[in-house]
């Protein structure tokens, strides 16, 4: 076992490859949800503006009516 640490310990480009390669996918899903959250905030302001905006117009079509 210590000599298989001391064959990974030496091979430096070895081991800084596998630690990109445990990064990177974290780093990925951190961008994509940081972007999906984005998103979901945007969509609900959209959401709220609609309904707002239907809220409105029923209530200038009851004044109307009445």
């Amino acid at each position: 076992m210590v000599v298989v640490w001391s064959e990974l310990a030496s091979d430096l480009g070895g081991v800084a490859l596998f630690l990109v390669w445990l990064v990177i996918p974290l780093l990925y899903l951190v961008a994509v949800g940081r972007r999906y959250v984005r998103q979901c905030q945007e969509n609900a302001q959209a959401a709220v503006w609609a309904r707002d905006e239907v809220r409105l117009i029923r209530e200038e079509q009851r004044g109307r009516q009445s």
